[in-house]
């Protein structure tokens, strides 16, 4: 099958990776021909392979420094940051559909399949109206939360009606999806997976533990980006509860954002200067150690002011469970399909720090139950969470709609 991706990024270099590259690579292991289609950003090639895998950027502002509409902090947060960004929409979508348009005509796909349903899913769309192909659009929630935030759902639901396959990333997204007027059957489908030769029992938290001086105690790990619908805050405030239990605990946080300023005040705030460690942002192949030095995941998720959270199913809480870690998380967004309430990890009510402190006490102090988490989680890792699966399902519907 020959498939095109239209994503608004893709990795740059051989050694950096992130789901869509694992979700795309995960088809051309299985024998299916793949082109990548995504936007340029500066000192990046126009055309590259990168692991085997075709990828041409379109450039859609001169000169090339000045495009802020897709890399760091993404699409969904770049828009709502500046006005200036905002404007760049135009003509990046202009000289996206050139780039699709050409790719479709040379590539000749079966399918091309839209990562985002704005605007990749509406420049495929209105492709669509004058040429012929079949099309898949994946929706991740960002873009329909923003749809509604702006009260523009034909933004999502146009080219989801134009769309011959239509997956979301969660119950949750493919819910609020519904609820903006979509009418075609939307599926329920991960498309991002579980590295297991990276994210794995094997790995070694030591050198962790050592470098950040943890010691022998308990060790709480957050993973995410520090924006406010992550929840950091809420977990920092659980802290004192916990420490009253467990006085040697200790909660690593990893990552970088807006907030940073924000949460190291609150960590101040309430004394937890000596039992919280702000890891930053952490190299990708360093990452793996950090899982492997907790005691215990956390992904202490919220619904933000803006009425925004967790799409997703959470691709930490993921990482975390094929290391072999127990996971506590809130029981908001796509969160609830990948963590299942006392059978791989447990749940708590979103912004209740008392339950949140009670949950993580609990698995601490619960071998037997820790045990049963971390045997349920690599499971469900092993079973419903790895890329080959979630390409195996995306397979069979785009061959139902070919």
């Amino acid at each position: 099958m020959r498939i095109l991706f239209l994503s608004s990024t893709f990795i740059e270099r051989k050694e950096d990776a992130d789901f869509i590259y694992e979700f795309v690579k995960s088809f051309r292991d299985k024998g299916h021909h793949v082109l990548v289609i995504a936007s340029h950003s500066k000192g990046l090639p126009k055309e590259q392979t990168v692991n085997g895998i075709k990828v041409k950027r379109f450039q859609y502002l001169w000169p090339d420094s000045v495009q802020g509409l897709t890399h760091k902090a993404g699409i969904a947060q770049n828009l709502q940051n500046s006005a200036l960004v905002k404007a760049q929409m135009v003509p990046y979508s202009f000289f996206g559909m050139l780039e699709a348009r050409k790719a479709i005509k040379d590539f000749k796909p079966d399918i091309v399949e839209a990562m985002w349903a704005f605007p990749q899913g509406f420049m495929a769309a209105f492709l669509k109206k004058f040429m012929h192909f079949k099309l898949g659009v994946h929706l991740f929630g960002a873009e329909v939360y923003l749809a509604k935030k702006y009260k523009m759902p034909f933004l999502v639901t146009w080219p989801c009606e134009s769309a011959d396959v239509i997956t979301a990333n969660s119950t949750a997204t493919n819910k609020f999806a519904k609820g903006l007027g979509i009418k075609k059957k939307i599926n329920t489908v991960f498309c991002g997976g579980i590295n297991t030769k990276r994210f794995n029992q094997r790995n070694s938290g030591s050198r962790v533990r050592k470098k950040h001086r943890l010691g022998k105690g308990k060790v709480i790990l957050v993973v995410g980006r520090l924006v406010e619908r992550k929840g950091h805050v809420h977990l920092i405030r659980a802290m004192p509860h916990i420490l009253k239990k467990i006085p040697n605990a200790k909660l690593v946080i990893v990552g970088s954002g807006p907030l940073e300023k924000e949460i190291k005040e609150e960590v101040k705030k309430l004394g937890l200067g000596k039992n919280v460690v702000m890891a930053g942002r952490v190299a990708t192949e360093v990452l793996p150690n950090y899982y492997a030095a907790c005691d215990v995941f956390c992904l202490p998720a919220i619904v933000d002011s803006r009425g925004e959270t967790e799409g997703g199913q959470g691709l930490v809480v993921g990482e975390a469970m094929a290391t072999g870690k127990p996971v506590v998380a809130s029981a908001v967004g796509g969160i609830t399909d990948a963590v299942r309430h006392n059978w791989n990890g447990l749940l708590a009510e979103q912004k209740n720090e008392k339950q949140l402190a009670g949950a993580i006490c609990k698995v601490l102090s619960d071998r037997k139950l820790r045990a049963k988490l971390v045997k349920n989680g690599l499971h469900f890792v092993r079973e419903e969470a790895s890329y080959a699966s979630g390409a195996d399902k995306f397979l069979k519907l785009f061959r139902k709609a070919l």
